[in-house]
């Protein structure tokens, strides 16, 4: 069994929460429920849990303002929440698991089942996670990320991706520093991430590109850029035009 404490001030919103709970997700056991951020902290103290579901929108301290106080940060957190899309972005990129009000079960499902996997697996990277989603949270892009390894969680900084290659289900990243990570998502999930970075641009429906790193356009056989390290990409013909247009205001 795993444990697990529910934060609303909302007495409805708690119970509805951990009756969908007891009914579709048998292995997580409620120990605690608390109205407000200060009474959570001290059942986070007093139970250790494994997993944390908080509300966002609470009278005098929020759910993001819960990381301020706790002690240790050794447990998965679920926010859940109705709050707008850049929110919902941000949570994806520092991988903190989320639930959209009103709570739909599949979703509840997935979402304990990562949150169990992350358990099993003795990530050590929750604080580190946690900290990304509070620096994330308060700027209009995203600087770092986390990216989902086999052993954990990658971050990275946003800049220092050269370009990204779809492969089936998977997404090759290629780094400044030479590196190349392998990412179980798809290219359209980095698409809509990078969407607010104007240096990314999606030159064909394989490939992302930063443009802070192109050496070279070469006109023949149809197009394509060269960047850092000599990767060459292709240039789709409808997005060429859009391309140029783009360098020349680079």
């Amino acid at each position: 069994m795993y444990s697990a404490i529910i934060i609303d001030d909302e007495e409805k919103a708690r119970s509805l929460l951990k009756r969908l709970l007891e009914e579709n997700c048998p292995q997580i056991e409620i120990v605690a429920q608390a109205e407000d951020v200060p009474s959570a902290v001290k059942l986070i103290n007093q139970h250790q849990p494994h997993i944390v579901f908080s509300d966002i929108d609470m009278p005098k301290y929020n759910g993001f303002q819960l990381l301020e106080f706790v002690d240790k940060t050794n447990f998965e957190l679920i926010y859940c929440t109705g709050h707008d899309e850049y929110a919902l972005k941000a949570f994806e990129v520092s991988a903190i698991g989320y639930l959209l009000k009103p709570i739909q079960i599949s979703s509840l499902i997935e979402v304990v089942d990562k949150a169990i996997r992350m358990i099993d697996s003795n990530s050590i990277h929750s604080q580190e996670r946690f900290e990304l989603l509070k620096e994330n949270l308060h700027k209009s892009t995203f600087s770092k990320i986390a990216l989902p390894v086999l052993d954990g969680f990658t971050f990275i900084n946003v800049n220092d991706i050269v370009a990204l290659e779809a492969e089936g289900s998977y997404t090759n990243l290629y780094l400044s520093d030479k590196s190349k990570i392998v990412i179980s998502k798809k290219i359209k999930y980095f698409e809509q991430i990078l969407e607010n970075h104007k240096t990314f641009f999606r030159v064909h429906r394989s490939h992302i590109i930063n443009t802070s790193y192109i050496l070279q356009y070469i006109k023949t056989d149809g197009g394509s850029i060269v960047l850092q390290h000599n990767r060459t990409v292709p240039i789709a013909r409808e997005r060429k035009d859009e391309f140029l247009n783009l360098i020349n205001n680079l």
